[in-house]
């Protein structure tokens, strides 16, 4: 393992990687709870997220300062030693390897996006590079001293025996903010992306648990009726969510946070579902429900939904669930209670049904590093 991953606390790797059910653990289950019920309600997506976002930041500033904490108790010189070290293991960590990459990035002032503009991916134009930030941190310490004194910043931290306490000088403080404004423009950067995956199987495994459907495993399920899975897909289409309601009748589901200057998207969305689906039992009926932020005014994309018998529901609306509910009840006859629920009633009818969801089983299976490597890869297309 890389220097720097050893020094990296392993409460930090798990913001970078891991599972989502991990991730949203350390986020705090009840602030995904409150960022879910509000989504419900209408609300935006990125306000919503906005403060997952702070807690994400915050804490992986947090994961940096003990990194040059144990980096300074375990290794003399480390500070001088730092961008060397940053360097190496940049050069050597595989590209999808997020927790080597990103600290050996931010502690050389890099993002994926200054690796692209700055270093154009070229590993030989490195060592200019690192002469050029060298120099920037001595002279910007240099100043700070001179204008702003002598001042020294105690970590705070204590490790071995005698009780030995950190305290880092101009460069050192220098090159600790530097990284943890490089590691918020790199969060700032995926966040969008990243909760929109996350939430999607958040709000959809919400909503159908709500409606009184059981989650299951679909490779071991054996159930037949009013059951369903996340992230289903096929040679043919892909769906975020199916549900079976009984043999021969299904529901998929395709949800994206998409605003009305994606409508393109929207019919893409479209024009992979199919009416019918082949499935081990025969020819099955299925009703597709696809689930956006918003619809542009145009009507091309609900002329296209209606050629294929889909039907669009818009987060943007504030009583979307209700209306998604009774869609389900128009096309597939299910009965809930949600369908003819007072509006001003829904909003404590929601929240109540969530506090007994275990809404982060519904990310168990879903690989953090795998969404933000697909995201980087995404950023160097």
């Amino acid at each position: 393992m890389h220097l720097l991953s050893k020094l990296f606390p392993d409460t930090g790797k798990i913001l970078l990687t891991g599972t989502g059910k991990q991730f949203v653990e350390r986020i705090g289950v009840e602030k995904v709870r409150q960022v879910i019920l509000s989504v419900m309600m209408g609300e935006n997506i990125r306000n919503q997220s906005e403060p997952l976002s702070r807690r994400r930041i915050a804490q992986i500033s947090g994961a940096l300062v003990v990194l040059f904490a144990r980096g300074c108790l375990q290794t003399e010189d480390f500070i001088d030693k730092l961008s060397p070290i940053a360097a190496g293991q940049l050069t050597t960590a595989k590209k999808n390897d997020i927790v080597a990459v990103w600290p050996a990035q931010w502690l050389l002032g890099l993002t994926n996006k200054a690796v692209q503009n700055v270093l154009r991916n070229d590993h030989a134009a490195l060592d200019t590079y690192l002469r050029d930030f060298d120099l920037a941190i001595k002279e910007s310490a240099f100043k700070c001293r001179k204008e702003l004194g002598d001042i020294r910043m105690s970590l705070g931290f204590i490790e071995d025996k005698t009780g030995r306490q950190i305290a880092l000088d101009w460069e050192g403080i220098i090159r600790l903010t530097t990284a943890i404004g490089s590691q918020t423009l790199t969060i700032r950067g995926s966040d969008k992306s990243l909760f929109g995956k996350l939430f999607e199987r958040l709000i959809l495994g919400s909503f159908l648990t709500i409606m009184d459907f059981e989650r299951v495993n679909p490779l071991t399920n054996n159930k037949t009726e009013n059951v369903f899975w996340l992230s289903d897909s096929s040679d043919i289409r892909e769906s975020d969510a199916t549900l079976l309601i009984r043999p021969g009748k299904l529901a998929r589901f395709d949800i994206g946070f998409i605003g009305p200057g994606n409508s393109e998207i929207s019919k893409d969305k479209l024009s992979r579902f199919a009416r019918e689906l082949e499935t081990d039992s025969g020819r099955s009926s299925s009703v597709t429900f696809i689930v956006v932020d918003r619809l542009p005014n145009t009507g091309k994309t609900k002329k296209a939904a209606e050629k294929i018998g889909a039907e669009i529901i818009q987060m943007s609306m504030q009583y979307w669930p209700k209306d998604l509910a009774i869609r389900l009840g128009r096309r597939l006859k299910i009965k809930h209670e949600l369908q003819n629920m007072p509006d001003n009633k829904i909003r404590d009818y929601m929240a109540s049904k969530l506090s007994t969801i275990p809404v982060q089983d519904f990310l168990s299976t879903v690989s953090f590093a795998d969404i933000e490597a697909e995201i980087t890869e995404e950023e160097t297309l």
